[in-house]
């Protein structure tokens, strides 16, 4: 019984939103830079020159983005 209860449990806190601050990382095993972001709407991680995109309300998964560096302008591709 105890079981089921916690499975219940760990089911909703899988669905909870969740508190999100600005971020940068430069992973110095691989070169990756990571960052988060946040706006009214979205929050956005980017790994390199890839974005992802999430509704911030729900955290759903929203579509994603490659930065294309052409000269002084950024191109920008999506999915």
């Amino acid at each position: 019984m105890r079981a089921k209860t916690k499975q219940a449990g760990e089911e909703a806190a899988s669905h909870s939103p969740a508190i999100i601050q600005p971020f940068e990382y430069l992973d110095k095993e691989t070169g990756d830079k990571i960052t988060v972001s946040v706006s009214p709407y979205y929050s956005k991680i980017t790994v390199n020159c890839r974005e992802y995109f999430f509704f911030r309300e729900t955290g759903e998964f929203d579509g994603a983005a490659t930065i294309m560096h052409i000269g002084p302008v950024l191109i920008y591709e999506a999915e």
